[in-house]
């Protein structure tokens, strides 16, 4: 819902396993090559590494994690593709905003083994010691995951209030369909649980805004009538930005799920408004109606300001404060009835 800024710190914890996969694609286009496979095939591998190691100019960080886990085996997998998989790795990332916008596609149809060795990258290097002893000094996706979740809402829904144990790391781009960005840095969201895995989960519509690079907030505001929330675009929108917001929504069921949990939220806004006002008013005598909208007004303003302290940090502050301003504007006349 709000736009996630990329930090240093979460450069310094994620930003090498870009370096990392760049290391590892270059030495797979590099001698030994494997065509037909046979069972020298990692022994002659691990001869390789082995010789880069004690080449004093090689400054591989890869070399060191490759011989002490099961990483050669997979870049021995990697070197029967036959393909030139770093080349098509860059160009996946030069154009991740494009591919995001539907102006750039991949249509690259990946192997069982690629996406397996991928896979293994994702769910058991990066998870290891001796991966993280290598490349950075602690376990540095659970570092990110850590520093995303600290007084922090999803953000995806903007619903949940986020916590260690109640959130996961989600590949915006699906790792399944798209195996090569299982490590890449703006391709790793840290959400609520709900989003990520019980309604996302491996679909992705197209095309749409991503947190690391949108702000929602900018393009649409909340409406509540009838009984109903809604959305609506402002007018400098364009048609492609307003597709964009549109299957952000889909992907992650918001227009149901906020119809379905916030409504409640907002009526008991409406009355706390309310009860503020009359605790204000009960005693004076004689009040006029312009010394209620007065005091109606400034209550609307001071919870605005309030509220807006807290933006990414407290749910729901998006729909709160454009309900603020509907109320300010529309609702006027029913606050004070």
């Amino acid at each position: 819902m709000y736009k996630v800024e990329w930090s240093a710190k979460m450069e310094s914890l994620i930003g090498p396993y870009h370096e990392f996969i760049v290391e590892i694609l270059e030495f797979v286009n590099q001698e030994p090559k494997f065509s037909i496979k046979t069972e020298s095939d990692l022994e002659v591998l691990v001869k390789k590494i082995k010789e880069l190691k004690e080449d004093e100019s090689c400054n591989y960080k890869f070399l060191d994690v490759a011989t002490r886990t099961n990483l050669k085996n997979y870049i021995r997998d990697l070197k029967y593709e036959g393909e030139n998989l770093l080349s098509k790795y860059n160009e996946f990332n030069i154009n991740y905003r494009e591919f995001l916008s539907k102006d750039w596609e991949d249509n690259t149809q990946y192997s069982k083994e690629l996406t397996k060795a991928f896979e293994y990258f994702y769910t058991d290097l990066i998870h290891g010691k001796i991966f993280n002893d290598t490349v950075g000094e602690s376990n540095a996706i659970r570092e990110f995951r850590e520093e995303l979740t600290l007084e922090s809402t999803c953000p995806y829904c903007d619903y949940h209030e986020m916590e260690f144990d109640s959130a996961s790391v989600d590949h915006f781009i699906p790792k399944s369909q798209y195996p090569l960005l299982a490590i890449f840095p703006q391709n790793l969201v840290v959400a609520c649980t709900a989003c990520n895995d019980r309604i996302k989960k491996e679909k992705l519509y197209l095309p749409i805004m991503h947190p690391y690079f949108d702000n929602l907030d900018e393009y649409f505001y909340f409406t509540y009538k009838d009984n109903i929330i809604d959305i609506e675009f402002y007018d400098y929108v364009s048609i492609k930005d307003r597709e964009k917001v549109k299957n952000f929504f889909k992907l992650f069921n918001l227009k149901e799920r906020y119809n379905k949990y916030s409504k409640r939220k907002l009526i008991k806004l409406k009355k706390e408004i309310q009860r503020n006002v009359i605790k204000q008013i009960k005693d004076i005598e004689n009040i006029s109606i312009d010394e209620v909208q007065f005091k109606i007004r400034e209550e609307l303003d001071d919870l605005y300001a309030d509220i807006s302290k807290y933006k990414k940090i407290d749910a729901l502050t998006k729909l709160k404060l454009d309900y603020l301003k509907q109320m300010k504007e529309e609702c006027f006349s029913d606050l004070i009835s």
